[in-house]
């Protein structure tokens, strides 16, 4: 890829994560999750342990190293707070969801990370494994990186985690595009180990893991609530007519055929 088509590549794909246009929101206190401590620990304790790291990780491939179309997404899709992160379903819907404020999607976006949240810090206490770029200083990472970062488990890949819950919301948010929706939390998995920051078995078992967590907080009784307000706005969003100028680029960089499912 020229480095003129890669800057510009990188320019619409990090652009759609930013804020469109609105004053910034006030501060407010994080929402807790849809599961309590209790729910959390079984669901760390019913895991099954790591699998092995792989023989061959998909770094050797050429087509998502550093400066690729794949890289640069893999970027971008770093970024899985509420709301932003709901930008990454934004072309398959054939809308922007970050557009306009979607407070119910944000707010249950927020609670489904305080979950993953929860269960991947108890696994990764338990069962800790170093990270790629660690076990081979060599590797060049996506992002920047503190100590803190660098040093923390690589085992369950937590955007791996955190992308299967939200490809499981909107895949019960818009259930036309229910199919699309998943192999999306796959593609933001799979951005883990483009990005050198988790093993293949890593976003593996976090996209287990993070399937499991979603089933167990829909089951909460105030989900059914958050869910009908949440698939009003994206209902809504559908209807105004909005594209994401990203989606072009997202169309290139997923011609690469992820390493996970």
């Amino acid at each position: 890829m020229r480095p003129a088509a890669a800057a510009l590549a990188v320019g619409v794909l990090l652009a759609a994560c930013a804020t469109v246009d609105r004053p910034p929101a006030p501060p407010q206190a994080p929402l807790s999750g849809y599961l309590d401590d209790a729910a959390l620990d079984r669901l760390a304790a019913s895991t099954p342990a790591p699998r092995p790291v792989g023989a061959v990780e998909p770094w050797t491939r050429a087509e998502i190293g550093p400066g690729t179309d794949r890289w640069w997404l893999a970027i971008a899709q770093a970024e899985l707070r509420p709301l932003d992160a709901a930008q990454h379903f934004d072309c398959l819907l054939g809308t922007r969801l970050t557009g306009e404020p979607r407070p119910a999607l944000s707010r249950i976006m927020a609670r489904l990370m305080a979950d993953t949240d929860g269960v991947t810090r108890r696994l990764s206490a338990e069962r800790p494994r170093a990270r790629p770029i660690v076990v081979d200083p060599g590797l060049q990472p996506c992002q920047r990186l503190n100590a803190a970062m660098r040093d923390s488990p690589s085992w369950p890949a937590a955007g791996a985690v955190t992308g299967a819950a939200y490809g499981e919301l909107f895949a019960a948010l818009a259930p036309d595009r229910a199919d699309a929706a998943r192999r999306r939390a796959v593609d933001i998995g799979f951005s883990r180990a483009v990005c050198r920051m988790n093993w293949t078995s890593d976003v593996e078992d976090g996209l287990a893991i993070g399937r499991a967590v979603y089933a167990q907080s829909a089951r909460d009784p105030a989900f059914a609530a958050d869910l009908e307000r949440a698939r009003a706005e994206v209902t809504a969003a559908r209807a105004e007519g909005l594209t994401n100028p990203a989606c072009a680029a997202e169309r290139r960089a997923l011609a690469v055929t992820p390493a996970v499912s």
